[in-house]
């Protein structure tokens, strides 16, 4: 992806778009870019293979925003970032097909992990370390997206989709252990990087 993404960041130079100065922020956003459309490809044929596609757009969507402000384990290579992300989406998919919680077991999970989720972000990582400021606009940003799930569980409740709700306690449980090996991760980092 690296080289792909230097090509085109190159390309866009080369061709006057972007001044020179600007080519490790493009050639970085093209490469997070494309290894976010390769995950998203993957995980797609994947749903579409064991005809999960709503499901499969309801997780990423959750997921995708939930680990965006409220942070999360970050793996530190390409490939077991994909790995593991293919590998949870496809679980939880599988386990949601095989094995729902009922209404009030999804909804105990749901709102316990709603409020530890908030509870927890955002979690800080050691490559890219928040600022107070940051920190109040990503719980902001997390509490909006807990309570837009809470209204879509709502709504998902009324309409009788229990399978949908069923699979919102299952990410809500991911992002949660997510966030908690997350802290560790970073807890462990930071006294690695004190003792250097």
């Amino acid at each position: 992806m690296k080289k792909l993404a230097d090509k085109l960041a190159d390309f866009i130079v080369q061709e006057g778009a972007v001044p020179e100065q600007a080519y490790a922020v493009y050639q970085y956003g093209f490469q997070i870019g494309l290894e976010m459309l390769l995950c998203f490809l993957i995980c797609l044929i994947i749903s579409i293979y064991i005809n999960m596609i709503p499901e499969s757009i309801i997780f990423m969507i959750i997921f995708i925003l939930l680990r965006t402000y409220a942070g999360g384990l970050h793996m530190e290579k390409f490939i077991s970032c994909l790995l593991c992300s293919v590998v949870v989406q496809s679980s939880v998919l599988l386990l949601n097909r095989y094995y729902q919680f009922s209404i009030i077991q999804a909804w105990v999970i749901i709102v316990c992990c709603s409020g530890v989720i908030i509870w927890l972000s955002p979690v800080d990582n050691i490559n890219r370390m928040l600022e107070d400021i940051e920190k109040i606009y990503f719980q902001r940003k997390t509490q909006n997206i807990v309570l837009g799930i809470l209204l879509f569980s709502g709504i998902c409740t009324l309409i009788r989709l229990d399978g949908y709700i069923s699979l919102i306690a299952e990410i809500m449980i991911v992002v949660v252990i997510s966030q908690y090996i997350g802290k560790i991760k970073y807890k462990l980092e930071k006294e690695q990087k004190r003792q250097e």
